[in-house]
């Protein structure tokens, strides 16, 4: 069975890459599916989100990464895709999902919608939130794959890495460089 998984992944989280992980093993082959909203612009380039999730991927052979525009039923069906994978993160996430579900069902007969619950760590997380915080200058390595975190934080990307960092605490880019006792 051929699935596919669409989404902005503007920037992709932790919370998408579980998802697509456990797609992958459901499924013979899943197709991560970069939607390209031309009403919108997204943060980082559907090319750099591609390479990130490309990246993340390579792990899973069954996992393919691509880009489209145009409705996800649409690409779906033209991929010869058998189901849309959606997630949900929590309740407010369903009523949103399911009217998506239906409006693909309407569009095409039998192209049904599996839904994967996110993992309760992974709930609270959103590309909007890292964006968030990205603009505050605070870490976002507990939300994003290690390449993501590495590509847009690389000065605390490396710190994370060094023994040091491991006893003091991340502030913010201002003063991430300062000692534990500075901080106290």
């Amino acid at each position: 069975m051929k699935g596919v998984y669409a989404g902005s992944f503007d920037p992709p989280t932790k919370g998408h890459l579980d998802i697509i992980t456990r797609a992958s093993a459901l499924l013979d082959e899943l197709v991560v599916l970069i939607g390209v909203n031309s009403a919108k612009t997204g943060s980082y380039p559907p090319t750099r989100r591609q390479l990130w999730l490309e990246e993340a991927c390579a792990h899973l052979p069954n996992v393919k990464i691509m880009a489209a525009e145009g409705l996800t039923v649409e690409n779906a069906r033209a991929l010869h895709a058998d189901v849309l994978i959606r997630s949900l993160r929590n309740d407010a996430d369903f009523d949103p999902e399911a009217s998506i579900a239906w409006l693909n069902a309407g569009l095409k007969e039998g192209m049904e919608t599996l839904f994967l619950i996110g993992k309760p760590e992974y709930a609270w997380i959103s590309s909007t939130s890292v964006r968030e915080l990205l603009k505050y200058g605070q870490s976002i390595e507990k939300l994003v794959p290690e390449n993501v975190f590495k590509s847009l934080q690389p000065e605390l990307y490396l710190q994370s890495k060094s023994p040091a960092a491991k006893s003091a605490p991340f502030i913010s880019n201002e003063n991430s460089d300062k000692t534990k006792e500075e901080n106290e």
